[in-house]
């Protein structure tokens, strides 16, 4: 199915409660230092999300958004442009049940492997540390915990160069 962002905003599209935590992760570290980049960076993220399938999640009459961090953000925004208002997005309903952590998460990610280099990866790490169970872990990457091995491996960085940039800073 197809909507544009202008509809989407007159549903009153809500952030999954699943995902809201990796959600203030985008919306706090990391779209402002996308933001600082004179736009470039921030046009090339809502490119992305415009064309990258989003998921809405049916749950007692809401309609709750499962992934695409950027789409959620424009969808709150205030003071859009009309040509991003107007533009086409896929969407993908499912039943609540089915919503899925994961996505969201390798979404978030992948976000963070493009634009490493400008962002805080440290305190990044450390409120993924704490929004990640020992069961999510297990069930997204067959770990037990989430250690910075395994987020510097995930956002393909070395261990070496993340902590060299943690004493830096």
């Amino acid at each position: 199915m197809t909507t544009t962002i202008a509809k989407l905003q007159k549903k009153g599209i809500f952030i999954s409660p699943v995902i809201a935590d990796l959600f203030e992760i985008y919306a706090s570290d990391i779209r402002p230092f996308l933001d600082k980049e004179k736009n470039k960076l921030l046009e090339l993220e809502q490119r992305r999300a415009l064309f990258r399938p989003t998921i809405l999640v049916k749950s007692e009459k809401k309609q709750l958004l499962a992934n695409n961090f950027e789409l959620y953000y424009l969808l709150k925004s205030d003071n859009l442009d009309q040509s991003i208002i107007k533009q086409n997005i896929i969407i993908s309903s499912f039943a609540q049940d089915e919503c899925n952590f994961g996505i969201a998460f390798f979404e978030l990610i992948d976000i963070l492997s493009r634009h490493k280099a400008l962002l805080d990866l440290k305190v990044i790490f450390e409120k993924l540390q704490k929004i990640l169970t020992e069961d999510m872990t297990q069930n997204l990457l067959k770990k037990n915990d989430f250690s910075a091995a395994i987020f510097c491996k995930l956002i393909c960085l070395t261990e070496q160069a993340y902590h060299a940039r943690n004493t830096r800073s």
